[in-house]
């Protein structure tokens, strides 16, 4: 049997062969972060995933609890989630299926519909939302002292200020 010599260099891959030097820290941040946020957000610990709902429903009902009145077009939910304009119809239908969410007509303007939390979500939501702020909590503790999570926060929120005001 025949076996290669330790010090000989691993193969690089196309990916290193096209990244300048340069753009390697750049590139393995990012990569980093978006593998981040997709374990924060499917982790199987994730209180809303046992309640059979996703992030992008959970995300919609946040954003209906955090409105000042309570009730939002679609074009508003798109504005304050991360779910395009095309992907709050079928979300909304589940949730309303759940009866979660209601819709009513605009009185203002007939093409549009406003959406509000029903009796059910709002009391859903009341028991739900306190779950998952521990569970944030809980993820954030174990990776970060205090100071070093307001540190993350602060760079975090440079970054999405920064890509925003783009």
């Amino acid at each position: 049997m025949t076996s290669k010599p330790l010090d000989q260099p691993r193969p690089r891959s196309l990916a290193d062969h096209v990244t300048p030097p340069g753009e390697k820290p750049f590139v393995d941040a990012a990569r980093a972060l978006l593998r981040a946020g997709y374990l924060f957000g499917n982790h199987p610990s994730r209180p809303y995933l046992a309640q059979g709902l996703t992030l992008a429903q959970l995300d919609v009902l946040s954003a209906l609890a955090r409105a000042q009145d309570s009730t939002l077009n679609c074009s508003e939910i798109a504005e304050r989630t991360l779910i395009t304009k095309g992907g709050i119809t079928g979300i909304l239908d589940r949730l309303e299926a759940r009866g979660l969410i209601k819709r009513t007509p605009s009185q203002q303007d007939r093409r549009s519909v406003l959406v509000s939390l029903s009796a059910k979500g709002v009391a859903f939501f009341r028991e739900l939302y306190p779950e998952v702020a521990r569970s944030n909590r809980e993820i954030f503790e174990k990776a970060f002292r205090p100071g070093q999570m307001k540190e993350f926060g602060n760079l975090i929120a440079l970054l999405v200020q920064t890509m925003e005001s783009q």
